[in-house]
């Protein structure tokens, strides 16, 4: 059974990915574009397509694997898109947040040790107390 995870796009993943696709960089769009960066901890080698995620990139024995981006993404992907020749207000938009599922395949390849790290460098320091690790994407 898929795990759920919502993911956010940030005013600072917007003003870091503003410039994708504007920069000759046709070949890793997929790669910075503001999806793929608000993914990047937890799937470093992540590939985001107009229709769907790559966790695992698109090449190797794992690129069957990927999920499907839901309509609030898809109409997201169209705007930032089309702002492509002023790219320089794509960090006006708005942040967002859509869920995804998370196929257990995709979930068992996941290094728990890296992300047990991820969450504690991402965690707010009130939350440090104890063993306790929540996910750096979560519902």
């Amino acid at each position: 059974m898929p795990a759920h995870f919502t993911i956010r796009i940030t005013k600072a993943i917007l003003a870091e990915s503003k410039t994708c696709g504007t920069q000759h960089d046709a070949g890793i769009i997929g790669e910075n574009c503001a999806i793929a960066m608000a993914l990047k901890d937890l799937f470093p080698a992540v590939m985001v397509t107009c229709s769907e995620i790559y966790p695992y990139g698109i090449s190797g024995e794992v690129r069957h694997l990927k999920i499907p981006l839901p309509k609030i993404a898809l109409d997201f992907i169209n705007v930032f898109d089309s702002l492509r020749p002023i790219h320089n207000v794509r960090d006006l938009l708005p942040e967002f947040e859509f869920e995804i599922p998370i196929p257990d395949e995709v979930i068992s390849r996941i290094n728990i040790e890296e992300l047990r790290t991820i969450a504690e460098k991402n965690r707010p320091a009130s939350a440090v107390a104890g063993n306790e690790v929540r996910p750096l994407v979560r519902n």
